[in-house]
């Protein structure tokens, strides 16, 4: 009775932040599309129906496999006596039992053969475009560099107010009503380097398609300039820098770390990799990455709902 509580509370979290949010619908969708094997084309909180068919056998096979202390990274950051904190791990984790952790067999994601599209319909009010292309981690990329390049990229067209979608797509043409780029160089899969945004009335989603586009092409084109580079690096080393302010930001990217095996003291190198990027770096990644057969495209087509549906004046019927 307990477990099925729990279940529903977890069920009811996810029609609030998926279900019934138009964007997060979309972007399920769209990761479950541009992946074949990856496992980040599940969701984290599973599927509906994974909850609507989960028992406590299920759950509690999951945590005996894997919450185990040989399969732990504790990590403890701020103000702290280091033995004494060596001495409360001891204290709490050495009594537990191990576990026998078995290796997980890779999964290397099948090949994109060409780019993919789907149509999400759902109730919203404005629509939404999410493109995506594969791109690798630190953990995978083929050069060391090719993470760190790929986050000066994202930082060329996202980087503030003075990026280029802001200034161009946002601000210039008036074609965005707002537009982002996402990549992550820290994770243990493979992921995506993806471009979102909503247009403005005046135009179409085919439209601010056509402009992400076309600011990809230029990159591929043309090196970005030494003065632009110079504050995209600048300005993405002054955002780690402020992350890292957080305790807790500081805590998540050195577990991140350890839990892939990259090992911590790779955190410490950021700056200093992030300073190296050429121009003809950022130029390389482009060329690489973001390429039409690595594309998959999301568009959010808005539907309306009962609620915004008029009722009809006309009363039918043979009697008035």
């Amino acid at each position: 009775e307990e477990f099925a509580k729990e279940v529903k509370v977890v069920m009811e979290e996810r029609r609030m932040r998926t279900e019934d949010n138009p964007q997060a619908l979309t972007r399920e969708q769209f990761y479950a599309t541009a992946f074949i094997s990856n496992p980040y084309r599940n969701p984290v909180v599973g599927w509906m129906d994974d909850l609507e068919s989960m028992d406590v056998a299920d759950l509690r096979t999951w945590y005996q496999r894997w919450y185990a202390p040989n399969n732990a990274v504790v990590v403890v950051v701020g103000d702290v006596e280091p033995q004494a904190v060596l001495a409360l791990a001891k204290k709490y984790f050495e009594p537990l039992e191990p576990s026998e952790i078995l290796p997980v067999k890779p999964r290397t994601e099948a090949s994109q053969l060409g780019e993919k599209r789907i149509l999400v319909k759902a109730p919203a009010k404005l629509p939404y475009l999410l493109m995506g292309y594969h791109a690798p981690v630190l953990k995978f990329a083929d050069e060391p560099w090719e993470p760190y390049a790929l986050e000066v990229l994202a930082g060329v067209l996202d980087g503030g107010n003075s990026a280029r979608l802001a200034k161009e797509l946002v601000r210039g043409k008036e074609i965005a009503a707002g537009a982002s780029v996402g990549y992550s160089m820290i994770g243990l899969h493979n992921d995506l380097f993806s471009l979102s945004g909503t247009p403005t009335e005046a135009h179409s989603i085919e439209t601010l398609e056509a402009e992400f586009l076309a600011q990809i092409e230029i990159l591929k084109q043309t090196l970005v300039d030494e003065s632009e580079l110079a504050r995209v690096k600048a300005q993405v080393v002054a955002s780690n820098v402020y992350e890292l302010d957080s305790v807790f930001y500081q805590a998540m990217q050195i577990g991140m770390l350890e839990t892939i095996g990259l090992g911590w003291p790779l955190l410490d190198e950021y700056v200093d990799n992030v300073r190296a990027v050429t121009a003809e770096q950022v130029q390389a990644v482009a060329r690489k990455f973001l390429v039409k057969d690595q594309l998959t495209v999301a568009v959010l087509e808005p539907v309306a709902t009962e609620l915004d549906i008029e009722p009809s004046h006309h009363a039918g019927g043979l009697v008035h």
